[in-house]
């Protein structure tokens, strides 16, 4: 029996206007007076999280930061925390400076960029709505060890020299991503800790809960959410997913983030509705 339903934000739970469809409101609130948990597990860092788990009004601890971080919606504590480290942090930003690239830092509720990088804004906006520029991050008067992952923003080919050259260096305690935004033409490298993804934050979760994997189910829309697709019980993915993305999940929504309503479609599944 599943136990517990966590939520990708943006293309599943939020439209691409950024609102929550109705009746997928009303869906949520049904399924938790049935009984069933409802969390959150998303990309987005505490700050950009906060706002949807309480407008909701979630109980449960949220997975944020692609799985690196652990909330109480209630409390706002932090419960697990899983950072870059100190002195990783400041390897990784010398190597993506040396390499031309815009150093981005994630902490609890902020995203700390560099001057240079302000037509980014909503793209990282994405992550938070508190988004900050300085002159430089190395000389930042912000705790380091909070960083929880970091980005290196550029043109194509630096993102790949500055992959290969974190991955070879730093490639045992990092996970070192390259990929290119949606609709835009700039590049990115992301390092997080390794072994942080949906799948590990999802996992923190159930040991504190006491539920195992096969009792909670997940509904995602995008490759980060793959992991945890993996590891639950059962998974939905989203009808506009990726067919690399869908064909990872159990089951396969017709609703997507234009229409809404992918949420209500998975409750129904789930609960016989």
């Amino acid at each position: 029996m599943i136990r517990l339903l966590a939520l990708d934000l943006d293309g599943t739970l939020l439209r691409r206007d950024g609102s929550v469809a109705p009746q997928d409101v009303l869906a949520i609130d049904r399924a938790r007076r049935e009984g069933l948990a409802v969390t959150l597990a998303t990309g987005r860092i505490a700050g950009g999280t906060r706002p949807t788990a309480q407008a909701l009004g979630l109980d449960t601890p949220y997975v944020c930061s692609d799985g690196a971080l652990l909330v109480d919606p209630l409390t706002d504590r932090v419960l697990e925390h899983r950072p870059l480290g100190e002195q990783l942090v400041r390897e990784v930003t010398e190597a993506l400076t040396l390499r031309g690239l815009l150093p981005v830092w994630f902490t609890l509720d902020d995203v700390h960029g560099e001057t240079g990088a302000e037509a980014l804004s909503p793209v990282l906006s994405i992550w938070s709505p508190r988004v900050h520029f300085h002159a430089t991050l190395a000389a930042l008067a912000v705790d380091h060890g909070a960083v929880t992952f970091a980005l290196g923003v550029g043109a194509e080919g630096p993102v790949q020299d500055a992959r290969d050259a974190l991955f070879e260096r730093h490639g045992e305690r990092a996970e070192v991503l390259a990929f290119q935004w949606s609709r835009q033409t700039t590049w990115t490298v992301l390092v997080r800790a390794r072994g942080v993804d949906k799948a590990s934050g999802l996992a923190a979760l159930a040991r504190r809960v006491g539920l195992g994997a096969h009792e909670i189910a997940v509904c995602g829309d995008w490759f980060n959410d793959v992991p945890m697709f993996r590891w639950a019980g059962r998974s939905f993915a989203m009808g506009q997913s990726p067919e690399a993305v869908a064909s990872e999940a159990t089951d396969r929504l017709q609703a997507t983030h234009h229409t809404g309503g992918g949420v209500a479609e998975a409750l129904a599944r789930l609960l016989g509705w």
